[in-house]
């Protein structure tokens, strides 16, 4: 089952390629049903993990409550993020269900490592003097009367 802000381009951030915070990106409508998508994420999570005691508690202020502290923390992610995270979560600890917190962390941990992946950006080299420049420049401060102290008078570099 796909909806159409799954199929939609949700744009990246060219820097990172890490797709910004939804709930500041999307219009209410659009958040409205990233954020059903989301609960359908636990619902499918607490049937695979919790045979017995989700459909009991269908309905319930408890049931709601946990359906709204899960659609609160994952709004801001994909749900593809949301996924592999569930995903994520449930190898790391395979007999346990994972709460919202669990699969954040999980979300958190493949955002960093894509982070840690990118390229390190290269710091532009600062311009050396020449030796013609610094002779000049010797001789304008001797022109204008000032002695030259320098700390490295032959002009090498480390």
């Amino acid at each position: 089952m796909t909806t159409a802000l799954a199929t939609q381009a949700i744009p990246k951030d060219p820097k990172t390629g890490l797709t910004p915070l939804l709930s500041k990106s999307l219009g209410s409508q659009d958040l409205a049903q990233h954020r059903a998508m989301v609960a359908v994420e636990l619902e499918v999570l607490a049937k695979k993990l919790d045979r017995f005691g989700w459909e009991r508690d269908r309905g319930s202020m408890a049931h709601d409550r946990m359906l709204t502290d899960w659609m609160d923390a994952l709004q801001d992610y994909p749900l593809d993020e949301v996924r592999a995270a569930c995903a994520a979560a449930i190898i790391a600890n395979p007999n346990k269900m994972p709460n919202e917190g669990h699969v954040r962390a999980e979300i958190m941990k493949a955002r960093q490592r894509i982070v840690a992946a990118l390229p390190k950006p290269i710091e532009p080299s600062k311009p050396r003097a020449t030796a013609g420049q610094r002779a000049r420049a010797d001789e304008i401060i001797r022109a204008a009367g000032l002695k030259l102290t320098r700390a490295n008078p032959t002009g090498e570099t480390a």
